[in-house]
């Protein structure tokens, strides 16, 4: 559990170690700034996001975001990094299943708010007629839906999200 840093040549430029806070799910990259989504070493408890500066590799921040950080990617000015928490339970008949999330950081300050989907609880039986996939033992619409990827667009406004299990997209304003 670490990071190797390469130079175009595929020299090892710089080593950062990682074996003691979990595993290490996706990286990005923006003015100078790399953003590590970080599991817990139990993955249904919240993750963290380290960030740390591309030229002395010095740990800038560590924030705490959602169970199972799976993606990460900044928007195109780089002023924001969006998270899937992915929220997976270890297994269905653990009785842990976090909810999915998407954390949005400013890459600034480092301060953080998260965007849940326990407001769509209700609305199961909609979603399921609309073609979401809703199949979790006992979950509820929150914890069902496990954003994996992010993409942003060009603005900077928008992101999907993709929902692999539920076969969906959401869109995050």
């Amino acid at each position: 559990r670490r990071i190797d840093v390469l130079d175009l040549s595929g020299a090892l430029v710089n080593s950062i170690n990682l074996q003691s806070v979990g595993g290490v799910n996706s990286v990005a990259i923006a003015n100078g700034q790399a953003a590590v989504a970080i599991t817990a070493p139990v993955k249904t408890n919240a993750g963290v996001v380290k960030f740390y500066d591309t030229t002395s590799f010095a740990n800038q921040a560590t924030v705490t975001v959602g169970a199972n950080p799976d993606s990460v990617a900044y928007t195109p000015d780089g002023s924001r990094l969006l998270v899937a928490n992915e929220g997976e339970p270890i297994n269905y008949t653990s009785g842990t299943d976090p909810v999915g999330s998407v954390s949005i950081i400013k890459s600034s300050d480092f301060s953080v708010s998260t965007a849940g989907f326990s407001s769509f609880n209700a609305q199961a039986a909609t979603l399921k007629a609309a073609g979401v996939r809703l199949n979790g033992p006992g979950a509820s619409v929150a914890q069902d839906l496990e954003p994996e990827y992010i993409a942003v667009s060009q603005d900077g406004m928008t992101a999907a999200v993709t929902l692999q299990e539920a076969n969906s997209v959401a869109f995050v304003d």
